[in-house]
């Protein structure tokens, strides 16, 4: 069924059958809990579901097995979820190459994969970062994005010189 079919046949219903179907939902799917707990109670509902997708990320990076799809795809929900928050997205997009870093600097180089993947993800989080409005984002979480780059400055494979790169294209560097 299409978005327009789908609309067409909720406008049909009463009001206690699309309570129904959305009971149903928020009981099924971790990722409809989530994006109706955010819709229903707004930012309230953000800031655990944040630190939960935190816990995530750091195991993706430091469980049992390394897995940087699973990191990914906890950022993904999240953006589906929070209504594009700009700096919820932000600040789990540098938490994510946060981890990265630790975990290279904790366990020594890794493969070209690994890093195009921090770059890409630090390239997209600056991308959210210079869209903000202001710099009052980039003010509070200065000090996070400055350790970024300084923590890869002895990492090979061209990392370094690339994270770099991107930090220098902050338009809010002063």
């Amino acid at each position: 069924m299409k978005i327009t079919e789908l609309k067409r046949q909720l406008n049909a219903m009463d009001k206690a059958e699309l309570i129904s179907i959305l009971c149903k939902l928020y009981k099924a799917n971790k990722q409809c809990q989530a994006i109706l707990d955010v819709e229903v109670c707004g930012a309230s509902a953000e800031a655990p579901l944040i630190e939960s997708c935190r816990k995530k990320i750091h195991a993706a990076f430091f469980g049992r097995q390394l897995s940087l799809k699973n990191a990914r795809t906890v950022i993904n929900d999240f953006r589906k979820a929070s209504q594009n928050n700009k700096e919820s997205i932000a600040d789990l997009m540098l938490y994510y190459v946060e981890c990265g870093v630790e975990f290279t600097n904790l366990y020594g180089d890794i493969d070209e994969r690994f890093y195009s993947s921090l770059e890409s993800m630090f390239a997209d989080f600056v991308m959210i970062l210079n869209s903000m409005e202001n710099d009052s984002y980039y003010r509070r979480q200065s000090k996070r994005i400055r350790a970024v780059f300084e923590d890869t400055r002895n990492i090979g494979w061209g990392f370094s010189d690339e994270i770099a790169r991107i930090y220098f294209d902050i338009c809010f560097l002063t």
